[in-house]
């Protein structure tokens, strides 16, 4: 079975180069995506494959869940894959995150999405996850990429831009 799902889609009215300025520094993560509260990096330099960073999720209303993650899969302006474990995950499992950029005229579609095969979820977990995505966001409209795309249309920075 196919555990990979698609969370969030958006076409962004803005070139990759500068989509690629939000999605590739997690410490920004949080201006966009309500579900993380903190990232705090465990390696000091700037964002790129290997970067090991700790990461605070409050998935449901009042529980915190303390994970840890390192970028995978680092290229520029295309694709950022981050694998996460911890949290409420079995030992040994994980979760793979991947944002996929692509230029398309004048805008940059980006997809986010979430591949569970890994993650030793219970498989009726797992399938109970899969079901929900796919009849309440099937099309990936739902989520928090549509933040990104309302901040950078309406022209706010990237907080952590080398500009």
């Amino acid at each position: 079975m196919n555990w990979e799902l698609t969370t969030g889609r958006a076409r962004i009215m803005a070139p990759p180069e500068l989509v690629w300025q939000w999605v590739s520094e997690p410490r920004g993560w949080q201006a966009w995506n309500p579900k993380i509260e903190e990232v705090i990096p465990l390696t000091p330099e700037a964002p790129r494959e290997g970067m090991r960073f700790r990461i605070a999720y409050r998935l449901r209303k009042n529980k915190k869940q303390l994970a840890e993650a390192e970028l995978v899969e680092f290229k520029p302006n295309e694709r950022l894959v981050c694998r996460t474990t911890g949290g409420d995950l079995k030992p040994g499992g994980w979760i793979l995150e991947t944002y996929a950029l692509y230029a398309d005229e004048d805008t940059t579609v980006l997809t986010h999405t979430v591949d569970l095969a890994h993650s030793r979820m219970p498989y009726l977990s797992r399938l109970a996850v899969v079901f929900l995505t796919n009849l309440f966001n099937s099309s990936g409209s739902l989520g928090h990429v549509r933040n990104l795309k309302a901040l950078m249309e309406d022209g706010v920075d990237p907080p952590f831009s080398k500009g």
